[in-house]
């Protein structure tokens, strides 16, 4: 009997001291609580950003050979100048496209020379720049543009030392996240359509229901 009892001492006293050391931890718990909760809250580093009404978005007009194409359309100024954007399109920028000046200016567009369009925060363009206009942008500007910088690697370093920040349209992945942002895609649709119409047109005869020679 006498070792049955010993051990149940030894259990009522290992009982007692972790009874005490449950009170010693939830006041230890308590105390830790509130200290946290009556210290300061430490103060956040806010980033200021710069408000809209301070960038601007330039549109220069392409000069690769025969390109047509204009990297905004005035629907889409509309939209960044409703944000509070400076938008400036080259003169003439959308004469290819079918977009006037005055179609520009309707939307909030300033029309400027290019020089002053290549100056700007952020300029968007279809093709890559050429070793002509990349002094024409603003040092540690951005550019947005389709660049293929597989094929234009000496291109992507002399962009780099121009402390340009440069977005290559052509390398957004394409997936249901990024769609929206997804140019090649819009590109290739526009040339799968125009590719009907102009084989249509040169095979100069009629065509059925079915796409069959009559």
């Amino acid at each position: 009997m006498f070792p049955r009892i010993q051990s149940v001492s030894m259990l009522v006293d290992m009982g007692f001291h972790v009874q005490k050391l449950s009170v010693r931890c939830s006041r230890g718990f308590k105390n830790a609580a509130r200290n946290y909760c009556q210290k300061a809250p430490k103060e956040e580093k806010v980033i200021a950003g710069t408000p809209y009404k301070k960038l601007s978005v330039g549109v220069p007009k392409e000069s690769f050979p025969n390109e047509r194409r204009v990297a905004i359309s005035p629907t889409a100024v509309q939209a960044l100048v409703k944000k509070g954007w400076n938008v400036n399109i080259e003169d003439g920028a959308g004469v290819e496209a079918k977009f006037t000046n005055a179609n520009f200016q309707e939307v909030g567009a300033k029309i400027t020379a290019k020089s002053e369009t290549y100056k700007s925060d952020i300029v968007l363009k279809v093709r890559p720049p050429s070793d002509s206009e990349i002094p024409l942008f603003k040092e540690n500007g951005t550019l947005i543009s389709f660049l293929y910088p597989q094929q234009n690697a000496e291109l992507v370093k002399k962009l780099a030392a121009h402390k340009l920040t440069t977005f290559a349209m052509d390398k957004v992945p394409r997936i249901s996240r990024a769609q929206v942002f997804d140019a090649l895609s819009s590109m290739a649709n526009i040339s799968g359509y125009k590719a009907v119409i102009e084989a249509a047109n040169n095979y100069g005869r009629f065509f059925s229901g079915k796409c069959m020679e009559m």
